[in-house]
């Protein structure tokens, strides 16, 4: 599997509809990519007021095709190339989103935005409206692909009421800034 830096690949268990990550976060505080960047000799984490951590104070992704200007200092178009065999019964579907999402949304979240979709077009409409709703400003693309196991996804949804809370203090964010 070959992902660009701000691309997420989850899996949906069917039996508890967990989440299985297949990629890393590609961000300078995550262990493999923090290793990679001190053996190149630059350690240059800093982290906001918001407790965000930027590389250089400014780039997210340590992995890109753009940002050519921090090349010298780490930033790489390298891939990260994993592979895994998927037994297409045991999962009902795969996600792939892009950092305007995962930045806002939990990898469970995300996962069960798209439990109860009847189709995989509805589950990623459902997963960039619901982003679009609580704010995003970065790029928000979703794919969802359906494996055998679509549509029979066990447990519960774990994190129903917690979207439900941050919609509805989105709303009401929105509604007083519209006043304004």
């Amino acid at each position: 599997m070959l992902t660009s830096s701000d691309t997420r690949v989850l899996l949906c268990n069917t039996k508890i509809g967990e989440v299985i990550a297949l990629t890393e976060k590609h961000h300078a505080e995550a262990r493999v990519e923090a290793d990679r960047l001190r053996r190149m000799g630059t350690d240059r984490l800093i982290t906001d007021s918001f407790g965000e951590s930027r590389w250089m104070g400014a780039i997210e992704n340590t992995r890109g095709f753009g940002d050519t200007q921090w090349k010298a200092s780490g930033v790489t178009a390298e891939p990260d190339v994993t592979t895994r065999v998927i037994d297409g019964h045991e999962h009902a579907y795969l996600i792939m989103v892009t950092d305007g999402l995962t930045s806002m949304l939990s990898d469970q979240e995300l996962v069960d935005l798209a439990r109860r979709s009847a189709d995989p077009g509805r589950a990623a409409k459902t997963i960039v409206h619901f982003g679009e709703d609580l704010g995003a400003r970065d790029n928000c693309t979703c794919i969802v692909v359906p494996l055998a196991g679509w549509g029979r996804v066990g447990g519960e949804d774990s994190t129903l009421a917690r979207r439900e809370y941050r919609r509805a203090q989105a709303e009401k964010y929105n509604t007083r800034m519209q006043r304004m």
